[in-house]
């Protein structure tokens, strides 16, 4: 028998190093901070990254659905981060994404009067996100991204849109009617606002506020 060169019980050495350095799914889900205090409203100090942009956007085509109908809007069930029950979600206007039930009303009525004004839906890049999403994007991006359990998107009450709706005229429109509908980008994510700067994000405040009253 011909023995195997040396480089290949190098390179099987150099990934059994590289494997055992990458965390488990057990360590990537354990939590940094407290779970109690919902991420956008957290203390900054923490997060006091340089400020950094990030497009996600996945190439999904809009589909508007009869979506609103078919949500009950009604919240069941103990709340926790990343595992919400599938009863407490409902689906968006643009597949595959779920946001919560008592928070759905008012994202359809955001888009749809963006839609009357623009002619198109709200383009969606995420919403949320399960607790091994959550693990998967900390490790990731690190700091860029909430610790798992922490995550906003994790109550099902943020929202991830697409560069042609946050930025120019669909920006600007959204910024000032947003809040009117109870959809903010938070503080923390705006120019200067102590985390980084992801405009694209934006929260249901009430839905977030009340986390926080209750935590």
């Amino acid at each position: 028998m011909i023995a195997a060169p040396t480089w290949v019980a190098a390179a099987a050495n150099a990934k059994s190093t590289r494997a055992a350095e990458l965390p488990s799914t057990l360590e990537a889900l354990v939590q940094e901070d407290s779970p109690g205090v919902p991420w956008s409203l957290a203390d900054m100090s923490d997060r006091s990254t340089p400020h950094a942009s990030r497009d996600y956007v996945r190439d999904a085509g809009t589909a508007e659905q009869p979506a609103a109908a078919a949500c009950s809007g009604v919240v069941s069930g103990p709340q926790v981060n990343g595992q919400l029950a599938a009863a407490s979600l409902c689906n968006l206007w643009q597949q595959p994404y779920k946001i919560r039930a008592d928070a759905a009303a008012s994202a359809f009525a955001l888009n749809n009067a963006f839609e009357q004004r623009f002619g198109r839906p709200l383009c969606v890049t995420s919403a949320y996100r399960g607790l091994q999403e959550q693990a998967q994007l900390r490790v990731s991006r690190g700091s860029f991204a909430a610790p798992a359990g922490r995550s906003d998107h994790g109550w099902g009450l943020a929202i991830d849109f697409c560069p042609n709706t946050y930025t120019g005229a669909a920006g600007a429109w959204l910024k000032q009617n947003g809040p009117k509908f109870g959809w903010e980008n938070p503080p923390w994510a705006q120019a200067g606002g102590g985390g980084p700067f992801e405009p694209w994000q934006w929260d249901w405040m009430a839905g977030l506020k009340a986390l926080n009253t209750t935590s």
